[in-house]
């Protein structure tokens, strides 16, 4: 396994006590890999979607702590584009969707039907603000191994995101950057130390 393997895995099974903390992680997991559909009668479904499978614990689990929904991770081959297993985790319930929406004062954008972040209630604390760098690093981040070089980025589609994103990692004294890279915006950091500071952070304490 990468080291940004074995990071993940650390930070899969790492769960805050408080619940407001959990919520903030459930976000960023949805702003990074979750999706809305609309249904024909106007109600609305919820997933989220990860080629990584302690992604999917994660989100398993958080559905459960947080919202006590009880839901089910579908495993699918991927296309022939993209080998290896892709990882659902759906929530079908319209109620207990909306329960969600509301619980983590995530927007909607109608047209690609993915979730933002217009309320920073749910990262108001440290406490939360760490949690969702969690969150986001676990759905759209990567880390190089540190005996080959100092590496530290995640990938956000949008510059509202990424800019979001560096703002609450800035706030713990880290210099992030943004860069474009094709069509994402990548916020990243290069130095050794703070590359630490953020696995302190994020509280991968083994990493």
């Amino acid at each position: 396994m990468s080291f940004s393997g074995k990071v993940k895995e650390e930070l899969a099974g790492q769960f805050s006590p408080a619940r407001h903390c959990q919520v903030a992680e459930m976000a960023a997991l949805l702003c990074g890999c979750g999706h809305v559909e609309k249904m024909p009668d106007g109600s609305r479904k919820l997933w989220i979607q990860t080629e990584n499978e302690a992604v999917a614990r994660k989100s398993f689990t958080l559905l459960r702590k947080t919202f006590n929904i009880e839901t089910a991770i579908v495993i699918r081959e991927g296309t022939h584009l993209k080998r290896g297993k892709v990882y659902l985790v759906e929530v079908t319930d319209p109620a207990k969707a909306e329960q969600v929406l509301q619980g983590t004062k995530l927007s909607v954008d109608n047209e690609t039907g993915l979730l933002e972040m217009d309320n920073s209630l749910v990262v108001q604390m440290n406490c939360c603000k760490r949690a969702f760098i969690r969150g986001t690093f676990l759905s759209s981040g990567s880390i190089s191994d540190p005996e080959k070089g100092y590496h530290f980025e995640i990938v956000c589609p949008d510059s509202r995101k990424a800019e979001q994103l560096q703002g609450i990692i800035r706030s713990f004294h880290v210099e992030a950057k943004i860069v474009v890279r094709k069509k994402s915006y990548v916020v990243y950091v290069k130095e050794g130390a703070q590359i630490v500071d953020m696995l302190a952070v994020m509280e991968a304490n083994v990493a």
